[in-house]
């Protein structure tokens, strides 16, 4: 029988049966508490992927009516063919099925790689979810999100090892970030200052843009806030998802300028238009500075290995 959410105080305590998670721009995340089962629902996916609800939905109706042994589903999506997709016996809390977190993950990586967009840079939300959950496990990932624990009262992985994990993960984002996604966008401004005769003021006019999107402020603004030192790497303390949504943002700004051809400034803009429309700025929360964070896990993990815990290793650091 389908067991209906009622809301309660706690966002994680949903239901009798059920754990949930939401991220800020509306994500959801479930969990069922008796067997760790999880998955998302129709919306929240759509939301995680950067899609619109309608499309996702339409791919979901399109795998389940799909022959299992003969079809033209792309790689990921061919194991799921004809399948129910969703949790059995459970719905969010309008009523609709929950999509299984393995479906959701071939979902991702769907929309990352095969799926063409239609506006430049479409598919990169998609593209950064794949990254964050190719490290975390889709599952694990939710998990995470719902703060689901066992029966027994003992969490799927003691608190170290979920620290250890979502480092992981915001280590990665942060990586890609400061070395592929925000140097091409800086390339690209200097491609445009050269070409236009424009003041070096630009570079840092295109951070402050950067900001001013995001947290309605420019950088020397936030660390102030903040009581950060003048000569602070901002992006080096915030969680996974802002890091994220700063990856996207200078992605989609750099295409602009070189594509469009549009002042780096406005580029920001445009992108954010595109990637977050419905973002109200607002100073982001800050956590432990992300060099300091993996000098103590790795010092942890490399304590734990020498005394026989479970052997964990980390990415190299940045």
């Amino acid at each position: 029988m389908v067991q209906l959410l009622k809301k309660s105080g706690n966002e994680q305590d949903f239901s009798k049966y059920l754990l949930r998670g939401v991220d800020e721009d509306g994500a959801e995340y479930f969990t069922v508490k008796s067997t760790g089962q999880s998955g998302m629902s129709h919306n929240g996916l759509a939301r995680f992927v950067g899609f619109g609800q309608a499309a996702v939905s339409k791919l979901i109706k399109k795998v389940r009516s799909s022959e299992p042994e003969n079809n033209r589903l792309h790689p990921c999506l061919k194991p799921f063919a004809g399948r129910s997709l969703t949790l059995p016996g459970y719905t969010d809390g309008q009523g609709r099925d929950i999509v299984e977190d393995g479906f959701c993950a071939a979902v991702v990586k769907y929309y990352a790689k095969y799926s063409k967009p239609r506006h430049p840079g479409g598919n990169l939300k998609a593209k950064q979810a794949l990254q964050l959950i190719e490290h975390l496990g889709m599952r694990v990932y939710i998990h995470q999100k719902t703060g689901w624990k066992s029966q027994n009262g003992s969490s799927i992985r003691d608190e170290f090892e979920q620290e250890f994990e979502a480092h992981k993960g915001r280590l990665s984002v942060r990586q890609i970030l400061k070395l592929e996604d925000h140097p091409e966008l800086m390339s690209a401004v200097q491609e445009w200052q050269k070409k236009h005769h424009f003041s070096r003021k630009i570079f840092a006019d295109t951070n402050d843009a950067l900001n001013q999107c995001i947290q309605g402020m420019r950088s020397r603004e936030i660390k102030r806030e903040n009581n950060l030192p003048k000569n602070a790497a901002i992006r080096d303390y915030y969680d996974t998802r802002p890091l994220m949504d700063y990856s996207a943002l200078s992605k989609l700004a750099a295409n602009q300028i070189r594509y469009y051809n549009v002042n780096p400034v406005e580029a920001v803009y445009k992108a954010f238009e595109l990637y977050m429309p419905k973002h109200k700025a607002e100073l982001l929360p800050i956590i432990e500075n992300i060099h300091k964070a993996d000098k103590r896990l790795k010092a942890e993990a490399e304590r734990r290995r020498l005394t026989g815990c479970v052997q964990l290793s980390l990415p190299l650091g940045i």
